[in-house]
Protein backbone atom coordinates (compact mmCIF):
# COMPACT_ATOMS: atom_id res chain seq x y z
CA UNK A 1 0.00 0.00 0.00
CA UNK A 2 1.01 3.58 -0.97
CA UNK A 3 2.17 6.00 1.64
CA UNK A 4 -0.51 8.18 0.61
CA UNK A 5 -3.33 5.44 0.33
CA UNK A 6 -2.53 4.17 3.74
CA UNK A 7 -2.93 7.90 4.86
CA UNK A 8 -6.47 8.16 3.57
CA UNK A 9 -7.06 4.70 4.64
CA UNK A 10 -6.97 6.29 8.53
CA UNK A 11 -8.06 9.82 7.85
CA UNK A 12 -11.60 9.31 9.92
CA UNK A 13 -9.58 7.89 13.31
CA UNK A 14 -7.14 10.73 13.01
CA UNK A 15 -7.01 13.51 16.12
CA UNK A 16 -6.73 16.77 15.18
CA UNK A 17 -2.77 17.48 15.21
CA UNK A 18 -2.11 14.04 13.03
CA UNK A 19 -4.88 15.34 10.60
CA UNK A 20 -2.98 18.23 10.18
CA UNK A 21 0.17 16.17 9.75
CA UNK A 22 -1.55 13.78 7.28
CA UNK A 23 -2.87 16.97 4.98
CA UNK A 24 0.75 18.24 5.01
CA UNK A 25 2.08 14.71 3.70
CA UNK A 26 -0.72 14.35 1.22
CA UNK A 27 0.22 17.67 -0.35
CA UNK A 28 3.95 17.27 -0.43
CA UNK A 29 5.83 18.06 -3.48
CA UNK A 30 9.39 16.78 -4.37
CA UNK A 31 11.31 20.17 -2.71
CA UNK A 32 9.32 19.75 0.53
CA UNK A 33 10.25 16.22 0.60
CA UNK A 34 13.57 16.39 1.51
CA UNK A 35 13.26 18.90 4.23
CA UNK A 36 14.26 17.81 8.04
CA UNK A 37 11.79 16.70 10.67
CA UNK A 38 12.12 20.09 12.22
CA UNK A 39 10.64 21.53 9.31
CA UNK A 40 7.91 19.15 9.34
CA UNK A 41 7.23 19.68 12.51
CA UNK A 42 7.05 23.48 12.54
CA UNK A 43 4.86 23.45 8.88
CA UNK A 44 2.31 21.25 10.77
CA UNK A 45 2.64 23.16 14.50
CA UNK A 46 3.47 19.19 15.63
CA UNK A 47 5.96 17.94 17.82
CA UNK A 48 9.07 15.93 16.09
CA UNK A 49 7.66 13.35 18.68
CA UNK A 50 4.14 13.49 17.14
CA UNK A 51 5.28 12.87 13.81
CA UNK A 52 7.29 10.23 14.45
CA UNK A 53 4.70 8.35 16.42
CA UNK A 54 2.64 9.22 13.36
CA UNK A 55 4.85 6.89 10.96
CA UNK A 56 4.24 4.68 12.86
CA UNK A 57 0.69 4.70 13.33
CA UNK A 58 0.88 4.21 9.22
CA UNK A 59 3.47 1.22 9.45
CA UNK A 60 6.79 2.97 9.13
CA UNK A 61 9.63 2.56 11.77
CA UNK A 62 11.14 5.32 11.27
CA UNK A 63 10.45 9.10 9.50
CA UNK A 64 13.20 8.69 7.05
CA UNK A 65 11.47 5.17 5.75
CA UNK A 66 7.81 6.95 5.22
CA UNK A 67 10.01 9.69 3.52
CA UNK A 68 11.53 7.37 0.98
CA UNK A 69 8.04 5.99 0.19
CA UNK A 70 7.07 9.37 -0.50
CA UNK A 71 9.91 9.84 -2.87
CA UNK A 72 9.03 6.75 -5.42
CA UNK A 73 5.68 8.05 -4.94
CA UNK A 74 6.27 11.85 -6.33
CA UNK A 75 9.16 10.97 -8.61
CA UNK A 76 6.71 8.51 -10.96
CA UNK A 77 2.97 9.10 -10.95
CA UNK A 78 1.60 6.02 -12.90
CA UNK A 79 -1.57 6.63 -14.61
CA UNK A 80 -3.24 3.18 -12.95
CA UNK A 81 -1.38 1.67 -9.48
CA UNK A 82 -1.45 -1.77 -11.56
CA UNK A 83 -0.02 -1.80 -15.09
CA UNK A 84 -3.49 -3.14 -16.35
CA UNK A 85 -2.65 -2.40 -19.81
CA UNK A 86 0.92 -3.86 -20.69
CA UNK A 87 1.28 -5.79 -24.01
CA UNK A 88 3.42 -8.48 -22.42
CA UNK A 89 0.61 -9.95 -20.42
CA UNK A 90 -1.36 -12.65 -21.13
CA UNK A 91 -4.84 -12.75 -20.66
CA UNK A 92 -5.02 -14.84 -17.86
CA UNK A 93 -2.69 -11.93 -15.82
CA UNK A 94 -4.70 -8.98 -16.68
CA UNK A 95 -7.24 -10.44 -15.58
CA UNK A 96 -6.05 -11.56 -12.13
CA UNK A 97 -4.65 -7.85 -12.09
CA UNK A 98 -8.17 -6.48 -12.31
CA UNK A 99 -9.39 -8.75 -9.71
CA UNK A 100 -6.39 -7.80 -7.47
CA UNK A 101 -6.71 -4.34 -7.59
CA UNK A 102 -10.68 -4.15 -7.25
CA UNK A 103 -10.06 -6.46 -4.02
CA UNK A 104 -7.49 -3.73 -3.11
CA UNK A 105 -9.37 -0.86 -3.25
CA UNK A 106 -12.07 -2.61 -1.61
CA UNK A 107 -10.11 -3.16 1.24
CA UNK A 108 -8.81 -0.01 1.24
CA UNK A 109 -12.53 1.61 1.22
CA UNK A 110 -13.34 -0.67 4.50
CA UNK A 111 -10.48 0.81 6.14
CA UNK A 112 -11.30 4.30 5.41
CA UNK A 113 -14.77 4.47 5.62
CA UNK A 114 -16.53 5.45 8.97
CA UNK A 115 -18.90 3.03 9.89
CA UNK A 116 -20.52 5.39 12.34
CA UNK A 117 -21.08 7.83 9.65
CA UNK A 118 -22.75 5.35 7.51
CA UNK A 119 -24.84 4.06 10.44
CA UNK A 120 -25.64 8.04 10.90
CA UNK A 121 -26.71 7.98 7.13
CA UNK A 122 -28.90 5.24 7.36
CA UNK A 123 -30.85 6.50 10.00
CA UNK A 124 -31.57 9.43 8.14
CA UNK A 125 -32.74 7.36 4.86
CA UNK A 126 -34.84 5.29 7.01
CA UNK A 127 -36.25 8.54 8.13
CA UNK A 128 -36.13 10.26 4.75
CA UNK A 129 -39.61 11.12 2.50
CA UNK A 130 -37.44 11.19 -0.52
CA UNK A 131 -33.35 9.75 -1.34
CA UNK A 132 -32.07 11.61 -3.97
CA UNK A 133 -28.80 10.23 -5.89
CA UNK A 134 -26.73 12.39 -7.95
CA UNK A 135 -23.89 11.27 -10.26
CA UNK A 136 -22.24 12.22 -13.28
CA UNK A 137 -20.46 9.00 -15.64
CA UNK A 138 -19.43 6.19 -13.82
CA UNK A 139 -21.10 7.66 -10.70
CA UNK A 140 -24.48 8.17 -12.60
CA UNK A 141 -24.25 4.93 -12.98
CA UNK A 142 -24.38 3.73 -9.13
CA UNK A 143 -26.59 6.66 -8.55
CA UNK A 144 -28.93 4.94 -11.11
CA UNK A 145 -28.13 0.88 -8.87
CA UNK A 146 -28.76 3.21 -5.85
CA UNK A 147 -32.87 4.36 -7.13
CA UNK A 148 -33.60 0.11 -7.72
CA UNK A 149 -32.33 -0.56 -4.64
CA UNK A 150 -34.17 1.64 -2.01
CA UNK A 151 -37.08 2.20 -4.83
CA UNK A 152 -37.11 -1.60 -3.73
CA UNK A 153 -37.80 -0.92 -0.34
CA UNK A 154 -40.62 1.25 -0.75
CA UNK A 155 -38.84 4.37 -0.36
CA UNK A 156 -39.37 7.37 -2.97
CA UNK A 157 -35.54 7.32 -4.33
CA UNK A 158 -34.79 9.24 -7.07
CA UNK A 159 -31.17 9.16 -9.54
CA UNK A 160 -30.50 12.41 -11.66
CA UNK A 161 -27.06 11.97 -13.82
CA UNK A 162 -28.04 15.09 -15.50
CA UNK A 163 -26.29 18.25 -15.07
CA UNK A 164 -29.30 20.37 -15.76
CA UNK A 165 -31.85 17.99 -13.55
CA UNK A 166 -29.48 18.52 -10.88
CA UNK A 167 -29.77 22.05 -9.92
CA UNK A 168 -33.66 22.07 -11.14
CA UNK A 169 -34.33 18.78 -8.70
CA UNK A 170 -31.95 20.58 -6.03
CA UNK A 171 -33.88 23.34 -5.68
CA UNK A 172 -37.22 21.56 -4.84
CA UNK A 173 -35.55 19.51 -2.01
CA UNK A 174 -36.64 19.60 1.93
CA UNK A 175 -35.58 19.37 5.17
CA UNK A 176 -36.81 15.84 5.04
CA UNK A 177 -35.22 14.60 2.27
CA UNK A 178 -31.63 12.92 1.77
CA UNK A 179 -29.03 14.22 -0.96
CA UNK A 180 -26.21 11.78 -1.61
CA UNK A 181 -23.35 13.45 -4.26
CA UNK A 182 -21.34 10.88 -5.22
CA UNK A 183 -18.32 11.52 -7.63
CA UNK A 184 -15.02 10.07 -7.19
CA UNK A 185 -12.56 13.74 -7.42
CA UNK A 186 -14.77 15.16 -5.37
CA UNK A 187 -14.76 18.14 -7.73
CA UNK A 188 -17.71 17.42 -10.10
CA UNK A 189 -18.82 20.87 -10.15
CA UNK A 190 -22.82 19.93 -11.27
CA UNK A 191 -22.83 17.73 -8.15
CA UNK A 192 -21.21 20.41 -6.50
CA UNK A 193 -23.70 22.65 -7.11
CA UNK A 194 -26.86 21.17 -6.39
CA UNK A 195 -25.58 19.66 -3.13
CA UNK A 196 -25.21 23.42 -1.92
CA UNK A 197 -28.29 23.71 -3.16
CA UNK A 198 -30.29 20.88 -1.19
CA UNK A 199 -27.70 22.04 1.67
CA UNK A 200 -29.46 25.66 1.80
CA UNK A 201 -32.43 24.33 1.36
CA UNK A 202 -31.99 22.24 4.57
CA UNK A 203 -31.43 18.72 3.25
CA UNK A 204 -29.42 16.08 4.81
CA UNK A 205 -26.22 15.86 2.48
CA UNK A 206 -23.93 12.74 1.95
CA UNK A 207 -20.97 12.50 -0.10
CA UNK A 208 -18.88 9.45 -1.33
CA UNK A 209 -15.79 10.78 -2.55
CA UNK A 210 -12.12 9.81 -2.37
CA UNK A 211 -10.50 12.32 -0.99
CA UNK A 212 -11.16 13.78 2.07
CA UNK A 213 -9.76 17.14 1.52
CA UNK A 214 -12.08 18.24 -1.62
CA UNK A 215 -14.77 20.49 -2.32
CA UNK A 216 -17.99 17.90 -1.54
CA UNK A 217 -16.25 16.92 1.56
CA UNK A 218 -15.98 20.24 2.68
CA UNK A 219 -19.67 21.11 1.61
CA UNK A 220 -21.60 17.65 3.26
CA UNK A 221 -23.03 17.13 6.39
CA UNK A 222 -21.45 13.68 6.11
CA UNK A 223 -18.58 12.18 4.30
CA UNK A 224 -18.51 8.86 2.85
CA UNK A 225 -14.96 7.93 2.07
CA UNK A 226 -13.52 5.60 -0.58
CA UNK A 227 -9.73 4.99 -0.62
CA UNK A 228 -9.03 3.63 -4.51
CA UNK A 229 -5.26 4.74 -5.55
CA UNK A 230 -5.68 5.13 -9.29
CA UNK A 231 -4.32 8.75 -9.84
CA UNK A 232 -6.70 9.53 -13.10
CA UNK A 233 -10.34 9.22 -12.73
CA UNK A 234 -11.28 8.19 -16.33
CA UNK A 235 -8.84 5.37 -15.47
CA UNK A 236 -10.22 5.47 -11.98
CA UNK A 237 -13.44 5.32 -13.12
CA UNK A 238 -14.58 1.28 -12.81
CA UNK A 239 -12.50 0.42 -9.45
CA UNK A 240 -14.46 4.00 -8.19
CA UNK A 241 -17.55 2.60 -8.93
CA UNK A 242 -17.12 -0.65 -7.05
CA UNK A 243 -16.21 0.77 -4.31
CA UNK A 244 -19.30 3.50 -3.96
CA UNK A 245 -21.69 0.99 -4.99
CA UNK A 246 -20.31 -1.16 -1.83
CA UNK A 247 -20.55 1.85 0.48
CA UNK A 248 -24.51 2.42 -1.27
CA UNK A 249 -24.99 -1.34 -0.63
CA UNK A 250 -23.81 -1.00 3.26
CA UNK A 251 -26.23 1.50 3.40
CA UNK A 252 -29.03 -0.66 1.32
CA UNK A 253 -28.33 -3.29 3.81
CA UNK A 254 -28.83 -1.43 6.86
CA UNK A 255 -31.50 0.12 5.92
CA UNK A 256 -33.38 -3.09 5.02
CA UNK A 257 -32.84 -4.51 8.14
CA UNK A 258 -34.47 -1.60 9.99
CA UNK A 259 -37.58 -1.94 7.80
CA UNK A 260 -40.70 -3.58 9.99
CA UNK A 261 -42.41 -6.57 8.74
CA UNK A 262 -45.20 -4.75 6.80
CA UNK A 263 -42.05 -3.29 4.11
CA UNK A 264 -40.49 -7.07 4.08
CA UNK A 265 -43.89 -8.71 3.15
CA UNK A 266 -43.81 -5.79 0.84
CA UNK A 267 -40.45 -6.52 -0.65
CA UNK A 268 -41.01 -10.17 -1.01
CA UNK A 269 -43.82 -10.05 -2.79
CA UNK A 270 -41.82 -7.62 -5.41
CA UNK A 271 -39.62 -10.71 -5.58
CA UNK A 272 -42.11 -12.92 -6.62
CA UNK A 273 -43.94 -11.32 -9.25
CA UNK A 274 -40.11 -10.57 -10.68
CA UNK A 275 -39.43 -14.34 -9.99
CA UNK A 276 -42.64 -15.02 -11.73
CA UNK A 277 -42.47 -12.62 -14.77
CA UNK A 278 -38.93 -11.69 -15.59
CA UNK A 279 -37.13 -14.84 -14.99
CA UNK A 280 -37.01 -18.11 -17.33
CA UNK A 281 -37.82 -21.53 -15.35
CA UNK A 282 -36.62 -24.30 -15.82
CA UNK A 283 -37.20 -28.27 -15.64
CA UNK A 284 -35.41 -31.17 -16.41
CA UNK A 285 -38.05 -32.53 -18.45
CA UNK A 286 -38.74 -29.29 -20.32
CA UNK A 287 -37.06 -27.35 -22.87
CA UNK A 288 -35.53 -24.20 -21.87
CA UNK A 289 -38.41 -21.55 -22.43
CA UNK A 290 -41.62 -23.25 -22.28
CA UNK A 291 -43.75 -20.41 -20.87
CA UNK A 292 -45.98 -23.18 -19.06
CA UNK A 293 -45.58 -22.75 -15.09
CA UNK A 294 -46.75 -26.33 -14.38
CA UNK A 295 -44.44 -28.40 -12.42
CA UNK A 296 -41.86 -25.43 -13.03
CA UNK A 297 -39.68 -25.55 -9.70
CA UNK A 298 -38.35 -22.40 -8.16
CA UNK A 299 -34.92 -21.49 -8.96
Amino acid sequence: MSVRTAIRSVYAELKTIQRRIADYLLDLDLEALNAPIDEYARQTGASVASISRFCKKLGYDSFQSLKIGLSRELEYEPEVVLPIFRPDDDSGLTIRKSFSEAVANLQATESAVEFVAIEEVAERMCRADQIVLLGLGGSGGVANLGEIMFTHLGFNARAIVDPYAMLVSAGHVRPNHVVVGLTHSGGTRAVLEAVRQARDNGAYTVGITNYPRSPLCELVDTALLTACQELRVHVAQSNSMVAQLAILRALFVLVASRSDDAVVREVQNIEESVQRNLRVRTHRNRKLGDPSPANNPPD
